[in-house]
Order: structure tokens, then sequence, then C-alpha cells
């Protein structure tokens, strides 16, 4: 991840996140290493992975781990990744935006469909296909 990202070659970049996500076990004890290195290298499938792990465990890990060195910036994702856990089989009746619920798997092949660049953040794969659209 470290190379691809530093040459700027995309493709094995997100092969090499992908690899990395299905190959790590994110657990209590790494989520936060994981979460930080995820946002330091603009890894949006691993950070999503483990948003997704702490929000599946958020009372552990509420107890057990410090958020202190999180940037405020990765509160938002890690809300987004809480209201999805707790509305899966659940109609809450908000009205959400689509594209802010969406998983970043599925956010990159809407991407990849519509011909433009499929790496990047969140907040960016939306803002490219809400702007795109």
């Amino acid at each position: 991840i470290d190379a691809a990202d530093k040459y700027s070659i995309v493709n094995l970049k997100l092969e090499a996140e992908a690899a990395y996500v299905n190959s790590t076990k994110i657990t209590i004890d790494n989520a936060i290493d994981n979460l930080l290195y995820a946002d330091r290298k603009n890894c949006a499938l691993l950070k999503e992975a483990v948003m997704n792990f702490l929000a599946e465990n958020s009372t552990e890990a509420a107890e057990k781990i410090s958020f202190a060195d999180v940037p405020g910036h990765v509160v938002k994702d890690l809300l987004v990744a809480v209201g999805r856990n707790s509305r899966k089989g659940a109609n809450n009746g908000a009205d959400v935006d689509e594209l802010t619920t969406l998983c970043v798997s599925a956010l990159r092949r809407k991407l990849h469909e519509m011909g433009l660049e499929v790496d990047g953040s969140r907040e960016a794969m939306i803002a490219s296909i809400k702007s795109n659209s």
C-alpha cells in the first residue's frame, strides 16, 4: 500500500488494500492503528472495515479504546458506520441521501460504471458521483 501510494499506482494500491482487508483480522487491540493508517493513506475500504468493526463492537470499543488520537473528521465516518449498522433490517423513516449510506465497494462500483476515478475518501467519491450525475 505504501509503495503504491507513494508512486500513485492506483490499481495496485486498491488491490493491495483489498488484500490487506481480506487477510487482516480487525480487533479491539489493532482497530485504532488500522483506522489511523487507513485515514493517513486514504484507504477507504480499510477505513470502512475498521468503522464497521467499531460499530458492531461499540460497547467494548467505548470501554477499551482511547479515541484521543482520532482526528475529528473521522468521527463523521464512524457515525455513518454506526448508523448503517443500527439500520440493518430496519427502516427508520429518515430522509437520508442514499450515497451517504453506501459501502465503499458500492461507491467504487458506481464510480467505475460512470468511468470515473475510484480512489479517494468516501466524501470525495460521493462528491464525484453527485457532480457527474
